[in-house]
């Protein structure tokens, strides 16, 4: 993690000298200490629901040993849930927490990988980021990271201590794969095939940014250029290879023909070899002497007939992971999540999005413009460029994407803000580059502004609508972040709660098994916690029954009623104020608890009891 040849240009003193040299190691520290800091003083950061899931996924495999086994247990719709993510992203957690279990015990070495593997995920995740911001040439890296890395907090914070979510893995493998690809390596074809593989293996979201990758290969065979025939096979082969070696790391032998559109397997496997055989043979069909046209006529007809494939022998497939849900999960649950809707639908955009809306639009849209010049160009920036504008037209139609925009946006921003120096100054001397940004400074803005304006003007002439909240949203709406229950639970214990609720419940060591958890794969459980609360809902018993649930967790209102809230939500706000029906029994809990907990019935009839404190299992 060094770049020596800042040094000449540094200030002589021993600090900046010592930065100098491995200005990497310095930034990386410097934001390894802020994310801790953060994180110390309770804030979440990029954290959500997913972490914890993770966790409890960790601590499965530690006790099965398993890695194909994605069952996890304590939920209980009462169908089992079976995970979408991969075991081989749980493995890293894993391992440290098996290695360090020993001389801790499991559960403090599950807190302790999940706070130490992300920051160890950073170190090459900054390693590859700062290559890539060499390569866009701002002057010396050592001046340029820093200022890039102001911008890029939003996506590095994915590596903040406990943010154990697959989106960090995704980040480093591809700022591993954008390096690569800017590598003349004999060899980088083949690893940028081999983690592009191991990255669909993880999740399809980043499935764009790799048609991007394979894109630019072509490009540059079908263009003619210099030992691009070799690369493009090298990198076809390296794809095929590793698309196959994947799907024997995450599915068993039984299920390698088996089609499962929200996690690799037939399918992936199937796109992803096509593509890379279609890669390594095409040079060979074309030869030297074949033509641009000959060769873009045979990536279209193996693309085309791939395709085609993919339609006939998936068909299930062709429309995203959540074909199959229910229209009342999609509606009520999942259509409302906010990395799920687009940008243009954020009701909050003026209020609280727009300034950061406004960078990300220019930092995007910078290097687009800087690329139009000829003296500007180099491949890295119109590589940079090219990223840079499928995140921003991703992020818009999917804000899902905007945690990942910052990696490119920041370089884009630090071209700005080095073009808006003073000119002479000892900060514009060192970010001044060899290859010159010839565009005027003003122009680099201009398109980024004028989004921006747009989107504000649509936001104000086209409100999104007002979408009545469900009820089991407002019954999941509590602070949970401090959530601790050192209750003893009745053996054979199914709590029926809202999706966070219930996820908060099922990531305890010795908790009770919940119905549900806020995830796609739990859609029969989230339907029937939201049906149960739902106003329409004649008896609410009838989702207990169907759950085989034995208790009701949501969240507690302890201030006077609400006459609104009692309105519009009858049963569930009867519950949130703790006035429940005959049928259910309120259990004591303390008064500053976010939850209010009821107990039903146990499966043969019998009245179920309630969690006791451990003072109450003393006495």
């Amino acid at each position: 993690m060094s770049n020596g040849d800042d040094c000449p240009a540094m200030p002589s003193s021993r600090a900046l000298r010592l930065y100098a040299r491995s200005p990497v190691l310095f930034c990386y520290c410097g934001m390894a200490i802020i994310m801790i800091v953060l994180r110390s003083f309770g804030l979440q950061l990029n954290g959500d629901m997913d972490d914890l899931i993770k966790l409890h996924e960790v601590r499965t495999l530690l006790h099965t040993g398993d890695i194909f086994d994605r069952t996890l247990p304590g939920i209980a719709q009462p169908e089992p849930y079976v995970s979408h993510w991969p075991g081989i992203v749980d493995l890293p957690y894993a391992v440290f927490a098996r290695l360090l279990a020993p001389f801790a015990g499991v559960e403090p070495a599950l807190t302790a990988a999940s706070a130490v593997v992300p920051l160890l995920l950073f170190a090459p995740a900054l390693y590859f980021y700062t290559r890539l911001v060499a390569a866009m040439d701002i002057g010396k890296t050592a001046a340029a990271l820093p200022l890039a890395l102001i911008f890029s907090t939003g996506s590095f914070f994915e590596y903040a201590p406990g943010r154990i979510d697959y989106h960090n893995l995704q980040i480093l493998l591809l700022l591993a794969a954008l390096v690569l690809l800017l590598s003349q390596s004999r060899a980088a074809p083949v690893i940028n095939g081999l983690l592009a593989a191991l990255a669909f293996a993880i999740s399809a979201e980043f499935a764009p940014f790799y048609a991007l990758v394979m894109a630019i290969y072509a490009f540059d065979w079908i263009a003619g250029h210099d030992d691009d025939a070799a690369r493009i096979t090298r990198f076809g082969l390296g794809l095929a290879a590793g698309a196959i070696g994947m799907l024997a790391a995450v599915q068993p032998p039984s299920a390698y023909f088996m089609a499962k559109c929200d996690i690799y397997s037939a399918p992936h496997v199937t796109v992803l070899v096509a593509a890379g055989l279609s890669f390594a043979v095409a040079p060979l069909l074309a030869g030297r002497r074949g033509g641009w046209t000959m060769r873009a006529a045979l990536l279209l007809a193996f693309a085309t007939a791939s395709l085609a494939a993919l339609v006939l022998l998936f068909p299930q497939c062709l429309h995203g992971p959540y074909t199959a849900l229910d229209a009342y999960v999609r509606d009520n649950m999942i259509n409302r999540i906010l990395q799920e809707q687009s940008l243009p639908r954020y009701r909050h955009l003026l209020s609280l999005g727009l300034p950061g809306v406004v960078l990300v639009f220019v930092g995007a849209l910078a290097p687009a413009v800087i690329c139009l010049d000829p003296r500007s160009r180099t491949r890295p920036r119109v590589v940079l460029a090219l990223f840079s504008i499928l995140a921003l037209v991703l992020g818009i139609g999917y804000m899902r994407y905007f945690r990942y925009t910052a990696v490119f946006t920041s370089i884009g921003l630090a071209l700005v803000i080095t073009s808006f120096l003073p000119a002479g100054s000892r900060l514009a001397r060192l970010l001044t580059p060899n290859a010159p940004v010839v565009s005027r400074k003003y122009a680099l803005i201009l398109p980024g502004l004028a989004l921006s304006t747009t989107m504000v003007l649509y936001n104000l002439s086209v409100r999104p609508p007002q979408e009545a909240i469900p009820a089991g949203e407002l019954a999941d709406s509590c602070d949970l972040s401090h959530f601790q229950s050192g209750q003893s639970w009745p053996a054979g214990a199914v709590v029926l709660a809202p999706p966070l609720v219930g996820g908060h419940f099922v990531t305890l060591p010795e908790g009770p098994k919940v119905v549900t958890i806020g995830n796609h794969r739990s859609a029969q459980g989230i339907e029937r916690s939201y049906r149960f609360l739902d106003p329409a809902t004649a008896d609410p018993r009838a989702y207990l029954d169907q759950s085989k649930a034995t208790h009701v967790a949501l969240c507690a209102w302890r201030d006077p009623p609400l006459p609104k809230l009692e309105a519009l939500y009858p049963f569930a706000a009867m519950l949130i104020e703790g006035r429940p029906p005959p049928w259910l029994r309120e259990c004591p809990t303390d008064a500053s608890s976010p939850l209010r907990i009821y107990a039903y019935r146990n499966a043969d009839g019998s009245d179920a009891g309630c969690p006791v404190s451990p003072a109450q299992v003393r006495s």
